[in-house]
C-alpha cells in the first residue's frame, strides 16, 4: 500500500504544471466532483496523477474548449452555491444539484472542486470562484 501511495505522490510531483491542458480525456467525459471517493475507482491497481489548478479561469477555458470538441461535462455536486460559482466562470454545468454516485470509467478526467475553507456542519449559502480550489485527476 505504501508503494501505491508513493506512486500517486510521485505522479503528482512529477507532473508538469499545466499538463492537463494538453491531455484531454480519451472518452470525452469531464467529471466534476466535490471530493474524490475512493470507492468510485476500480478495485484493482490504478495510478492517478493529481494536478493542482492554480487558475480557475484557465480551467473554465479548458473545459469550454473540450465541450466545443464534443466532450461531455457531468457533475456530482449537490451544493447549489458551488454550482452557481462554477457556472459564473462559464463552466457548462446543469443547474440541478446532483447527489448521485460517480463511478470511474477509463479515460475520465476528474475535476475536484472544494471550498478553500470549508465550514463543518454549516451549509454555505454564497460561494464565489475565489472561495474554491481545484485539482485535475487523471487515471493512467
Amino acid at each position: 500500500m505504501a508503494q501505491n501511495q508513493n506512486q500517486v505522490a510521485a505522479g503528482a510531483a512529477g507532473a508538469q504544471a499545466g499538463a492537463w491542458q494538453q491531455n484531454p480525456a480519451t472518452r470525452g467525459r469531464i467529471i466534476i466532483l466535490n471530493a474524490l471517493p475512493l470507492n468510485a475507482l476500480p478495485r484493482h491497481h490504478i495510478r492517478l496523477d493529481v494536478l493542482p489548478v492554480s487558475n480557475l479561469n484557465e480551467l473554465a477555458a479548458w473545459v469550454q474548449r473540450r465541450v466545443a470538441e464534443g466532450y461531455v461535462v457531468e457533475h456530482y455536486i449537490r451544493h447549489s452555491a458551488t454550482i452557481q460559482a462554477l457556472r459564473s466562470l462559464g463552466i457548462p454545468l446543469s443547474e440541478t444539484p446532483n447527489a448521485g454516485l460517480y463511478s470511474y470509467s477509463p479515460g475520465d478526467v476528474i475535476v475536484v472542486v472544494t471550498l478553500r475553507n470549508p465550514l463543518r456542519g454549516q451549509e454555505v449559502q454564497q460561494v464565489s470562484p475565489q472561495d474554491l480550489e481545484s485539482w485535475i485527476v487523471t487515471g493512467l
